[in-house]
């Protein structure tokens, strides 16, 4: 094939990527609001591996340091379909001072997690014997839950969504003793919103409040795999932070613009950032068969503290300067995740993977809230691999994820309560194409 036309195939694969990641959903189905599932060999292992496989070029999304282990060409690309479901039980609310006269019943069996379609893109070209040019388009950070109007904790939360766009480009040194380091920026775009009710300060009733932003910022990724014998291979990695500072607008349905002491549309801006993160792992190959891998990653989600939302003035004039602002409390800490895994290959054409993984939540339970009702996950997978030919792979994962129950309590003397119990699990699959020229 040409390079024009190897060129081609890439251009097509990320700007297909790009497309899908603006258009799709972004769910939570890892801990936080991690998007784990940017490579669909990946998924069979439970991400075993992350950080040392080179089987294709998707794995550098975890660990940059993989790059410089190719000796071709390689494009990678994917989609992962992402099936969540959460509900709500054991659910009791009531008004506070500012809303007691509204009607706090709602279902307790309704799914507050959306579908999602993960797309992903990867490619490396060899420069020389030993430097490697990469690039990985992903969405690794991404959220939405989406209430019935009628939710009880509404005045908590409705609808919370999250989207990201995140572009490594990544250039890669292998040294003659099997180690490759490999670095580079991460060029991330967020897009956000957060709406609940808001109540009637002036009388009865109730409105909604829409609050929204995007921007575009700059982080940074280093990692080395090291090929330690032909049968060890060692991986570690590092992934910045991202501090993005959202500008957007707060906006108010007709029922909030229509009260008697009315809320006002403003500009709003606010600072949030994904998390670093550091993921170190080890692949052994027993024999030509057997590679056994396990990983573990540490996630420092104490960037998400407090999260405030400053206007451009105040939103209802009853509320006075208090309305200018608006802030919610997370606190959430770090977080680990940590997979082992098998490959089994069985001929020249296949190959069969299966993991298991414990994902950590970041969120302590007295700051758990509607928004992202998070707790302790276990994962199990199954995947498989099928060598079409000498240049061309797809693999096939699939992932059942565990999760504990988890408790929300909301009190506050003004919005009165909403306790609920939470229970949820995840199905996930995902197909990836491997080519290589």
């Amino acid at each position: 094939m040409s390079q024009f036309k190897k060129g081609c195939l890439w251009g097509a694969a990320s700007g297909t990527a790009l497309l899908c990641a603006l258009a799709s959903v972004g769910t939570a189905h890892a801990s936080g609001f991690q998007v784990r599932e940017t490579s669909g060999t990946l998924q069979g292992s439970s991400f075993a591996g992350m950080s040392t496989l080179s089987t294709d070029a998707s794995t550098m999304s975890y660990n940059p340091g993989t790059v410089g282990q190719y000796d071709e060409t390689t494009y990678s690309t994917g989609v992962t379909v992402i099936r969540p479901v959460a509900k709500a039980k054991n659910v009791s609310a009531s008004g506070g001072t500012l809303n007691n006269g509204q009607n706090f019943s709602s279902p307790s069996d309704e799914d507050m997690a959306n579908d999602a379609i993960v797309p992903n893109a990867h490619a490396v070209w060899k420069l020389n014997d030993q430097l490697n040019l990469g690039i990985s388009i992903t969405s690794p950070w991404g959220l939405v839950t989406d209430y019935e109007g009628d939710f009880a904790g509404r005045f908590y939360g409705t609808t919370s969504s999250i989207k990201t766009i995140n572009m490594k480009p990544v250039l890669a040194y292998r040294f003659d003793n099997g180690l490759s380091i490999g670095a580079g920026p991460q060029i991330q775009y967020m897009d956000a919103e957060l709406s609940k009710a808001v109540d009637n300060l002036a009388g009865a009733g109730e409105g909604s409040s829409k609050v929204s932003g995007d921007s575009l910022d700059y982080g940074w990724t280093a990692g080395i795999n090291w090929e330690m014998t032909p049968s060890t291979t060692f991986g570690l990695s590092y992934l910045s932070e991202v501090e993005h500072d959202l500008k957007g607008k707060i906006d108010f349905d007709s029922a909030a613009e229509g009260f008697a002491a009315p809320y006002v549309d403003r500009d709003a801006t606010a600072t949030v950032a994904t998390p670093e993160s550091i993921t170190f792992g080890i692949a052994q190959k027993l024999d030509e068969q057997w590679t056994v891998m396990a990983d573990a990653q540490w996630t420092n989600w104490n960037t998400i503290d407090t999260l405030t939302f400053n206007f451009s003035g105040q939103t209802n004039a009853a509320a006075g300067a208090a309305s200018a602002s608006s802030s919610e409390d997370y606190k959430w800490g770090s977080a680990w995740f940590g997979s082992l895994g098998a490959r089994y290959q069985h001929d020249e054409n296949w190959a069969f993977t299966g993991g298991i993984a414990f994902d950590e939540t970041p969120i302590k339970t007295q700051y758990r809230n509607v928004r992202l009702p998070d707790s302790n996950r276990y994962w199990t997978s199954l995947g498989a691999s099928y060598q079409v030919s000498d240049w061309a792979m797809v693999s096939l994962g699939y992932t059942h994820i565990f999760a504990d129950e988890a408790r929300v309590d909301h009190t506050t003397s003004t919005l009165g309560t909403f306790r609920a119990d939470y229970e949820a699990h995840v199905d996930i699959i995902a197909l990836q194409a491997n080519f290589k020229f």
